[in-house]
């Protein structure tokens, strides 16, 4: 083997390789500058009047229930206040939201005279909602309580009466009042 004609191949390959590079670094070469373009995204979000009621559990919303307790007899007024998750009105308003809350009349239908319906006999015992500690503003369905919210959780305390009155039949007695919360 002649080592002149590897030398000679060799070579060739080369010119070759050259003569495929070699345009390409001809080429007239043009500046390249680096380019920055700026631009704004904007960004929006809407806030609504917006409130929240009660508890939920199970998809179904509660206040939870005021219990008038146990007693033998009702010859005196029977007075109670509704706490947190026990017949209080868990309320959350967004900031600046106006907010009422109103009762219904319950079984009755009216909020002048309420009734807990119970005993063998679905007898009535006469009770009502209000408003303030002196029991002397009924919580109706029409002016009820309101306010404006702040954005945190508040607890509106429902105070129930049961005045005095003739007792009626043992057994239990209960009424479901509807809560309406608007904003």
């Amino acid at each position: 083997m002649n080592s002149s004609h590897g030398k000679d191949a060799g070579r060739a390959g080369l010119r070759r390789a050259a003569a495929l590079i070699m345009p390409v670094l001809m080429l007239p070469a043009w500046p390249v500058t680096a380019v920055t373009k700026t631009a704004s995204v904007g960004f929006n979000a809407t806030l609504v009047a917006a409130c929240s009621a009660g508890t939920t559990s199970n998809g179904v919303v509660s206040f939870g229930t005021l219990d008038f307790g146990t007693t033998s007899f009702l010859s005196r007024p029977i007075n109670v206040t509704g706490q947190q998750n026990a017949g209080a009105i868990r309320l959350q308003c967004n900031n600046g939201t106006a907010w009422r809350v109103l009762l219904n009349g319950g079984n009755s239908g009216s909020t002048a005279s309420r009734y807990l319906v119970g005993g063998p006999t679905a007898q009535r015992v006469t009770y009502n909602l209000y408003t303030n500690a002196a029991y002397t503003t009924v919580w109706d369905n029409v002016t009820g309580v309101s306010g404006t919210g702040n954005g945190q959780i508040i607890y509106l305390p429902v105070y129930g009466r049961i005045p005095a009155q003739a007792t009626p039949s043992v057994g239990n007695y209960s009424d479901t009042v509807q809560v309406t919360v608007s904003w």
